[in-house]
């Protein structure tokens, strides 16, 4: 597990958004890169990865399936990188940390490469792994310069595991376990394909005051689409699996007087 500090500079009063990019399969021909290029266009959140933003599945992969295939070259999860890469270059410097899916893990396993981490160093960002901690320390900066007492949220970061689920509540209840083991405020998952957000309440002391301090569990969407459309199935067809909303949810982070307060759109 990686353990990482991000510095956010902020001026009182300001709303910082991230956007936690999960499950886009970029490379993927049923990647919905319409709406990938809709969430990706801000210019003013920062951004992190939960994962299989890249499809990574080679031809010679049990899973490849040519009529899913969006590359043109010989070498597919060369041109998975690159093409990922054109669509994160616009947020260098914004981009917190990006991390693996079982996907680019699949490669790793393989002995062939580790398709995050060449991101990452093309990118110039954090690599986060499989499962992360990350504090995020918020900073309020006048003229240039660091003024006042930070403020700091901690959040915990896993891809995902286990089948994706076919009721709505059952994979917020599979994760939510996984939240009472952690000292954490966030808590943001993938690999089940599904949009959810809930918020779990939390009392805290700030000073000698109490202090609502939720914990917020997030399972950050999708940019697959379930059903091809065509003849050509794919996996999740074939496994039965309901359709999914295609997008991404926004953390939202308020820096305070007393601590800060955060929120999810999805």
């Amino acid at each position: 597990m990686i353990c990482k500090t991000y510095r956010i500079p902020y001026k009182y009063g300001e709303t910082i958004r991230i956007k936690p990019v999960s499950d886009a399969h970029l490379g993927n021909k049923h990647c919905n890169t319409k709406k990938l290029k809709q969430y990706l266009d801000d210019d003013d959140a920062y951004y992190m990865s939960i994962g299989d933003f890249m499809e990574t599945t080679a031809p010679s992969n049990r899973f490849y399936r040519k009529s899913g295939d969006a590359t043109t070259r010989d070498e597919v999860v060369d041109e998975q990188i690159d093409m990922a890469a054109e669509y994160l270059e616009r947020h260098r410097g914004r981009i917190i940390g990006m991390g693996d899916g079982n996907h680019e893990l699949r490669m790793v396993k393989l002995g062939i490469t580790n398709p995050t981490k060449r991101l990452c160093k093309i990118l110039g960002c954090n690599y986060l792994g499989y499962s992360w901690l990350l504090r995020l320390l918020f900073y309020e900066e006048k003229n240039g310069k660091h003024a006042g007492r930070g403020r700091s949220v901690i959040i915990r970061g896993h891809h995902g595991w286990g089948g994706g689920s076919r009721t709505q509540g059952a994979d917020l209840t599979k994760y939510s376990r996984d939240v009472a083991h952690w000292d954490a405020d966030i808590f943001l998952y993938g690999h089940v394909h599904r949009l959810q957000a809930d918020r779990i309440p939390r009392v805290g002391m700030v000073g000698d005051r109490l202090y609502d301090k939720p914990k917020l569990i997030g399972i950050c969407g999708t940019f697959l689409r379930t059903y091809s459309g065509s003849a050509d199935s794919t996996y999740s067809e074939e496994k039965g699996y309901p359709p999914v909303q295609i997008g991404g949810l926004v953390l939202n982070i308020k820096p305070t007087k007393q601590w800060v307060k955060y929120w999810m759109d999805t």
